[in-house]
């Protein structure tokens, strides 16, 4: 008999919440409460009118995203070293990495990937992570002005946590405590096509993420200004949210490596649903502010959406 996981109700959860607001908003958004819409805006695109004063109390400042790329870091690194202890070094995961993984994703847990994706799944996750936390920390410029509220705040910390279990909960060696080692056999071209998309998307965003933060710097790379600049150039040119789209395409491009793992496929379309959400609030607002925006740029994905 199947049976709903912790980890299948969490993503469907939020999944279906961010896709069931951001179309509310979109369609009738004078007619909802202010403190639903507020809740959910947020940065650039935040509610301006009408602010309702519960909500403003649970806003912090939107530097504090760098805060859950400290945890991500940190429990991405932990993980790629409990991978590599069990594939390289022959030891079996910790009794209570098995228990939490039970609990999360269920005892009935099968084996949908060997020891290389999983290597590949979390060295990227770990790659993701650090330099997602170098940007927060050292590139990007944030707006002191700018907030968020403590839900999107702390949906950060799931979202990571989460892609993590997702991973191992369905990984050679982490559902029961069997011997597992690397194997050049098992490189094969879902392998590559991962590897190879994934560094593509990763360097892509980095780029985009860069390019963000050079508008509010001058040439010698000093802050000058913390105002929403138009960005031009690159992938800018086609789209208005590359580092967006990039983020979903790091996030599908692991799928063939983890071909059959349902739970990375929720945290992947759970990726997809909110980053599609923000760069349409975030594609109307650049219209709305520059008179002058290319007609020809869409949202997310060029010459689509």
């Amino acid at each position: 008999m199947w049976e709903i996981t912790p980890m299948e109700l969490l993503y469907s959860s939020m999944i279906a919440s961010v896709m069931l607001l951001g179309c509310l908003v979109s369609a009738v958004e004078p007619h909802l409460p202010a403190f639903l819409t507020q809740t959910f805006r947020y940065g650039k695109h935040s509610l301006k009118a009408r602010r309702n004063a519960l909500v403003d109390r649970l806003e912090i400042p939107k530097s504090s995203f760098r805060h859950f790329y400290v945890f991500a870091l940190i429990l991405s690194g932990f993980t790629f070293y409990l991978v590599m202890r069990t594939y390289v070094g022959g030891k079996s995961p910790p009794d209570t990495l098995l228990v939490l993984l039970d609990f999360f994703c269920g005892k009935k847990r099968t084996v949908k990937g060997n020891a290389l994706t999983t290597v590949l799944a979390t060295s990227c996750l770990l790659l993701q992570c650090l330099r997602r936390f170098w940007e927060t920390h050292f590139v990007q410029v944030f707006s002191k002005s700018s907030r968020i509220n403590v839900a999107h705040y702390l949906v950060g910390y799931l979202h990571y946590f989460g892609a993590v279990v997702a991973i191992l909960a369905h990984s050679e060696g982490f559902v029961t405590p069997v011997s597992a080692h690397l194997a050049w056999a098992q490189l094969n071209w879902r392998v590559i096509t991962s590897a190879v998309v994934f560094i593509f998307a990763w360097r892509q965003q980095w780029r985009a993420n860069d390019s963000l933060a050079r508008l509010r710097k001058n040439s010698s790379g000093q802050v000058v200004t913390e105002k929403h600049l138009m960005p031009a150039g690159g992938f800018f040119d086609l789209i208005s949210s590359p580092h967006m789209s990039f983020e979903c395409l790091m996030y599908v491009a692991l799928v063939p490596a983890l071909a059959g793992n349902t739970d990375w496929l929720l945290v992947t379309a759970w990726v997809i649903a909110n980053q599609a959400q923000v760069a349409h609030f975030t594609h109307i607002w650049y219209r709305e502010a520059f008179p002058n925006y290319p007609k020809s740029r869409k949202a997310l994905i060029p010459g689509v959406f």
